[in-house]
């Protein structure tokens, strides 16, 4: 594999190990990829749905969600990236019925931290009919 020259190579190389990171349960390894003041976005009509602000937040959403998800399965579609924006289709098994629920992730990428992540269900499966738990 080459080393990625662009900030756009750079940043879909960091996304990309995200995925990576989080499929061999390297909780850390995916860690170091964020910055300490990232925001994930999770949609407020999920039951965990609403803006976590800093990785301790973004820590106490993990075992939340996977009450409801199989985080350990993602399956990566593809990735999509222009310089300090990197999108990624993305599906996880619903642990209830293990259909892929449909998302994309919008990341921001900063000095090669990830500073924001916006999420963008297409099928949220049975997660819209869960009563919230934040």
């Amino acid at each position: 594999m080459s080393v990625p020259t662009s900030l756009t190579e750079q940043n879909r190389a960091i996304v990309e190990a995200v995925y990576e990171a989080t499929n061999k349960g390297d909780v850390e390894g995916a860690l170091s990829l964020f910055s300490d003041d990232v925001t994930i976005d999770e949609p407020l009509f999920l039951p965990f749905g609403k803006l976590y602000r800093g990785k301790a937040e973004f820590i106490a959403l993990a075992p939340v969600l996977q009450n409801y998800l199989d985080v350990a399965s993602i399956k990566l579609h593809y990735i999509i990236a222009d310089g300090d924006r990197v999108a990624a289709c993305v599906g996880i098994p619903d642990r209830e019925t293990g259909e892929l629920t449909r998302f994309i992730e919008q990341f921001t990428l900063k000095d090669g931290k990830i500073t924001e992540n916006l999420i963008f269900y297409n099928d949220a499966g049975t997660l819209v009919d869960k009563p919230k738990v934040v």
